[in-house]
């Protein structure tokens, strides 16, 4: 078990840190190739793994092209403007909570049908722009509030659909369950999610940032309300059409990647240069990257600590209220320490013959509780690293106590909504 754990941890403090600015995929498969040389796992669990996660990667990568193709035909730029004008009270004046709201909903919205990693890589740099002309310390406290909050919602309403995060594709995967029985099974702890966040961030947060900003983009938006309607429709068939490959058995991943290389053709007739830009600098070694963080975790699981787990998930099993806080607690606690890939994959293996019902508390967890910490998803560490190269910094500190004081209440309210479903 020594060589397991080493190995895990070396690949995650490198995951981290990024040594001599190393791409994720190459530190996963580094990882990946040292617990193979020592004999930790065998060829057959690597076919096993890549089977599980290769259609999930997939996914996700159809889902980051098609954002990013939103992105460049100004679709996300234009739902700016207008949470804007309708932010905006009878002075003209734009409100605090009804900006912060609008955004929200927004982030809720974008990151069910398009993933939590495609949405903070799009919000992020909208919220920049909204604030591009604050420069001063009380202004930056403004943005920072701003900032974390929706960073916080597109991890936090990541459970809403199978393809809101690559943890639910692997998980959904793993235990056949199939889309509309996900989104069914989540739609109350996703609203709850909402609705508590919403709560917190307009009536805790809120309340020492002033009531009215003036804001002014410097960015015209040239985006037609036809077209817009357009982009809505097809996000909607895009969806509509997991439910109809799983009633067919078609291949989900397959679909969905011909569905969005289809959208980033007509974005690619419309503005050339830029749709090359994007299938230049998508994030293709994010199937790598899953694939060798996948095979790490593995040996962890053969040398005992999946068996760790399934005797804590035994002992919570027989009460309904127990088994889904402490599956939850446990899954956040955890991925808010080591990462919420690596959780999800250990406690899909460990609750194989548990109720559904932990299953859900489970992926909550990891979606959620990684929040907790800064270190916690992939998502805030692609956040994190945007964040960086635009000049803004949020210490470990001040994000720590944001997310503490968030995330628990969030959870407890996306716990109950499970039970209550």
């Amino acid at each position: 078990m020594f060589l397991a754990v080493l190995f895990f941890l070396i690949t995650l403090v490198f995951i981290f840190l990024r040594p001599w600015n190393l791409s994720l995929w190459i530190i996963s498969l580094i990882g990946a190739f040292f617990v193979y040389f020592f004999k930790l796992v065998n060829w057959n669990d690597i076919v096993f793994i890549f089977d599980l996660v290769w259609g999930s990667s997939l996914t996700l990568l159809a889902l980051m092209i098609l954002s990013f193709a939103l992105e460049i035909l100004g679709f996300f730029d234009f739902i700016a403007r207008k949470i804007l004008d309708y932010s905006k009270n009878k002075n003209e004046k734009i409100s605090t909570k009804k900006l912060m709201l609008f955004l929200l909903v927004f982030v809720f919205f974008i990151t069910a049908f398009l993933g939590n990693d495609g949405a903070i890589l799009i919000i992020t740099p909208i919220v920049i722009a909204i604030f591009s002309t604050f420069k001063n310390l009380k202004d930056s406290i403004i943005i920072n509030t701003f900032l974390l909050s929706v960073s916080f919602l597109c991890d936090a309403s990541s459970n809403t659909l199978v393809i809101s995060n690559l943890t639910n594709l692997i998980t959904a995967n793993y235990f056949n369950l199939d889309f509309l029985e996900f989104a069914k099974n989540m739609f109350l702890p996703s609203l709850f999610v909402l609705f508590s966040t919403l709560f917190i961030v307009c009536f805790v947060f809120l309340r020492s940032l002033p009531c009215y900003l003036e804001i002014k983009l410097a960015k015209e938006v040239k985006f037609s309300t036809s077209f817009f309607l357009f982009c809505i429709c097809y996000l909607i068939l895009f969806v509509l059409s997991f439910f109809i490959a799983q009633i067919y058995q078609w291949d989900k991943s397959l679909i969905a990647l011909c569905e969005s290389l289809f959208f980033w053709f007509i974005a690619y007739r419309i503005k050339k240069r830029e749709a090359l830009r994007v299938i230049k600098h998508a994030p293709w070694g994010i199937f790598i990257f899953s694939f060798g963080l996948y095979i790490v975790v593995f040996a962890l699981h053969k040398c005992g600590v999946g068996e760790i787990l399934s005797n804590l998930y035994q002992n919570l099993k027989y009460n309904e209220i127990n088994s889904i806080f402490g599956t939850g607690f446990i899954s956040a606690l955890l991925s808010s320490i080591f990462n919420n890939l690596p959780m999800t994959l250990i406690g899909d293996l460990a609750l194989k013959d548990f109720p559904k019902d932990m299953v859900y508390a489970h992926l909550l967890g990891v979606n959620i509780g990684s929040k907790l910490t800064p270190i916690g998803s992939l998502a805030t560490l692609f956040w994190l690293e945007l964040l960086t190269k635009r000049g803004i910094k949020i210490s470990f500190l001040k994000y720590c106590k944001f997310s503490f004081f968030i995330t628990l209440p969030v959870l407890f309210f996306s716990f109950l909504g499970l039970i209550l479903k």
